[in-house]
């Protein structure tokens, strides 16, 4: 009797060993053998109102093209999805074509002379990046000349966008939650006017040295603080006090405030307003506290951070 539930409490544990394992590991399920029929279905679901050609190439694996773009010759193949919510993995058709147009009608475009130099392709996606309005209208007009030739071409819905990330030389990026409403990037897509891009564009630089309160060579004084008092409209919160007197929000128009984050231009600003002794300029200055300290604030500093 003892041997009998020592077996039984043996069996048990590895069943509970396998069910743990599969619960961590989850299962797989292989839905094949795959036909030909099997890719034109699953194709022609993607594209139900094109042409396609279908030749095997190996064990489950297929190439293919369009009939309208025969040079450009794509892969279906086994692959696996599922997974979520449930740990339960199968197998299913996927294929390589939103990789391979791209890079096929940039090459053509590229071999009839068009440039997009200012751009890399990665992942389906054009990248550039930029940190003034010089670098962005280069890579501006060079996307908006190449979807002008996509323009028509069959397949053109493929032809990925463009995304213009901001890279100025003080923190813009950055993770921290408080920083998230920055526009960190501008997404530039073939139906996108070019004007209105390049608006946006426009929009990044002049937020990026209206909330340091840095001079721009590309936009003047008077645009910058036009822009500010536009996008800075400080309401009762977050309030500022001074001793026990709540300031009026008014007092602070213009300040760039970013979920409650301001920048040590924007403490400049602040401070001068409120009839402190400060001395120097927004991007490097001294002031005497309430306490009669001496305070100092420059941006060469994150600039000794970073070479530390």
């Amino acid at each position: 009797m003892t041997k009998i539930i020592r077996n039984v409490k043996k069996i048990f544990s590895v069943g509970i060993v396998c069910l743990l394992a599969f619960s961590l590991v989850g299962c797989y399920e292989y839905r094949g053998p795959y036909t030909k029929a099997d890719v034109e279905e699953y194709l022609t679901g993607r594209y139900p109102d094109e042409t396609l050609h279908i030749r095997r190439k190996g064990l489950q694996t297929w190439d293919c093209w369009f009939d309208e773009l025969p040079d450009a010759t794509f892969r279906v193949w086994v692959g696996q999805g599922g997974g979520d919510p449930v740990p339960m993995l199968y197998s299913r058709l996927v294929s390589n074509e939103t990789e391979i147009l791209p890079e096929y009608y940039l090459k053509q475009y590229q071999k009839e002379g068009g440039s997009l130099e200012d751009w890399e392709l990665h992942d389906s996606i054009f990248y550039t990046q930029y940190s003034s309005m010089a670098d962005a209208s280069s890579a501006l007009e060079q996307m908006s000349a190449f979807f002008a030739w996509t323009e028509g071409k069959p397949l053109a819905q493929l032809v990925p966008k463009g995304q213009y990330n901001f890279q100025p030389e003080l923190p813009w990026r950055t993770w921290a939650p408080q920083f998230n409403n920055f526009q960190e990037s501008v997404v530039h897509g073939s139906q996108d006017e070019t004007e209105a891009v390049r608006e946006e564009l426009e929009d990044s630089v002049k937020k990026y040295y209206a909330f340091y309160c840095l001079p721009c060579d590309e936009f003047s004084r008077t645009e910058l603080e036009e822009y500010a008092v536009n996008t800075w409209l400080w309401t009762p919160k977050p309030s500022v006090r001074q001793g026990e007197e709540i300031l009026s929000p008014e007092l602070f128009t213009g300040i760039g405030l970013e979920s409650g984050v301001i920048s040590y231009g924007g403490l400049y600003t602040l401070l001068i307003r409120l009839d402190f002794d400060v001395k120097g300029t927004a991007e490097h200055f001294t002031v005497t506290g309430a306490d009669g300290h001496s305070y100092e604030f420059s941006y060469s500093f994150w600039e000794e951070k970073e070479m530390d």
